[in-house]
């Protein structure tokens, strides 16, 4: 799964290709509506949707930009930092190094304590085939 920052530049995208996809349905569907004193247009080559039909369509696509905000919101609420001072975000920042350099150092011990069995593993090795070879000499 991506992290949060990710997440969000993702939702943004989606959110702003809802926007695109809801002006072009309406531009591209909607019916000329006259104000007091004007006449009421047509246009014969317009694809103009039925009103119901229309309507329901323009419902779903406010569902929709309205769901994608509240997910936008909700990463963004759990951001790292929302509600937290710098300080405190600076001294959980030097614990962590803190954690981090020891964490290091015990990996440095566990690498030189497994270098140290290697080295001892291959001299039991070549102490007990030079054994062999030595019996094998005078069998």
């Amino acid at each position: 799964m991506a992290d949060r920052l990710t997440q969000l530049q993702i939702c943004l995208d989606q959110l702003l290709e809802q926007f695109c996809a809801t002006i072009n349905y309406v531009n591209t569907n909607h019916d000329y509506e006259p104000s007091d004193n004007e006449e009421k247009m047509a246009d014969k080559d317009a694809n103009v949707a039925d009103p119901k039909e229309f309507k329901d369509t323009m419902n779903e696509l406010s569902t929709d930009i309205i769901l994608k905000t509240r997910q936008i919101f909700t990463i963004i609420e759990s951001l790292p930092g929302i509600g937290v001072s710098t300080k405190d975000q600076l001294d959980k920042i030097e614990s962590l190094q803190n954690e981090l350099l020891l964490v290091q150092k015990e990996r440095r011990k566990a690498i030189k304590e497994k270098n140290n069995l290697l080295d001892w593993c291959n001299s039991m090795i070549n102490s007990v085939s030079d054994d062999i070879v030595e019996t094998a000499r005078f069998s």
